[in-house]
């Protein structure tokens, strides 16, 4: 992987790889909650401005999660990091799929293109080649 390099986040770290085509960030090291999550969405969206991404494979390995009554405040924060503009394969690596395919549904309500998957191969065909 090319132009890899790791930040610290408040409570998680982020490893940033250059992929053709595509911006890969695995996030780790880190508890996960809605503090955590708004600021990831945060340092997510700077770097696709940053490098110009308009395409994301994220890879959450945090543990814990965002309470469901707090998912609809993630994705304002994702509204508001701009991330409407990115197209956006999550891979949740420790298994909140339920609470991450909640925050699906609302991110296509708000007009964010997010999908969510289990596994990186497959996240990665969609990003790459859509359905």
């Amino acid at each position: 992987m090319s132009n890899s390099r790791v930040v610290d986040g408040p409570g998680f770290r982020i490893r940033y790889d250059g992929e053709p085509g595509y911006l890969r960030a695995h996030v780790f090291d880190g508890t996960d909650s809605l503090e955590v999550s708004t600021a990831m969405w945060r340092m997510l969206g700077e770097e696709c401005r940053a490098v110009g991404a308009s395409r994301m494979l994220v890879l959450e390995e945090l543990h814990a999660t965002v309470d469901v009554a707090d998912v609809s405040q993630v994705i304002d924060s994702m509204v508001d990091a701009g991330l409407a503009a990115v197209r956006i394969a999550f891979v949740e690596l420790l298994d909140d799929i339920q609470g991450s395919e909640h925050g699906e549904i609302l991110c296509l309500e708000r007009g964010i293109t997010n999908r969510t998957f289990s596994d990186e191969a497959s996240a990665h065909r969609w990003l790459r080649y859509g359905d």
